[in-house]
């Protein structure tokens, strides 16, 4: 008897032990660039222990001073080992221009394949990360990989929690432009918010 309260009881230890360490996790945004909603962008962290999967799909639809019109979708798939990328697929549609990136691993690193091009393809080596809004811990580095492009862009993190309401606040200086993050006490993802080249402000506000 003792010992089948003994097997019973393991069991539901390791129940409980596999349910912490699996990750679904969610996060949907309205866009809006000048408080205009013009599109939609959502993300979902699933995985076991070290190994993580992200999928992310952003969608814009817009006029520019009522003007010309702007159609925008991508579409991106990561897997991570613990904080490190190992595979990184995605596919943008701008404007009716179809761009592809492909990073997969290599014996010396990542290679990093723009449009299915093979021949001076980059190589990333050491632990990459991508711009992971969705953990603020994987954003902390001297590079951040942009998953539409390819480009491995130096970045600087600085980080402060307001003692009003325990809100952190991130920023990361960019080549292109500074991105202001929140996060909640947890660490879950609140908004970001950029400046954009034509001169408009890119906010994300969760739904």
């Amino acid at each position: 008897m003792n010992m089948r309260i003994s097997i019973l009881a393991l069991l539901f230890c390791s129940q409980l032990l596999w349910a912490e360490a699996a990750t679904d996790k969610s996060w949907n945004f309205k866009v809006l660039i000048n408080d205009r909603e013009v599109g939609s962008h959502q993300f979902r962290v699933t995985g076991e222990g070290d190994s993580l999967s992200v999928s992310s799909t952003m969608n814009m639809d817009f006029k520019v001073l009522l003007v010309k019109k702007v159609r925008y979708q991508h579409q991106a798939n990561e897997t991570w080992q613990g904080s490190c990328l190992t595979d990184v697929s995605s596919q943008t549609n701008r404007q009716g221009k179809e761009v592809s990136l492909k990073v997969k691993p290599v014996e010396t690193g990542l290679l990093v394949e723009k449009d299915q091009i093979t021949e001076g393809a980059e190589v990333l080596a050491g632990c990459v990360r991508s711009f992971a809004y969705w953990d603020p811990q994987l954003l902390q580095g001297e590079r951040l990989l942009n998953v539409e492009t390819g480009e491995y862009m130096p970045v600087a993190i600085t980080s402060r929690v307001s003692a009003e309401d325990n809100i952190t606040h991130m920023i990361i200086a960019a080549p292109k432009g500074d991105i202001h993050l929140q996060y909640d006490a947890s660490g879950d993802w609140l908004s970001l918010q950029t400046k954009l080249q034509m001169g408009a402000v890119l906010k994300y506000q969760r739904t």
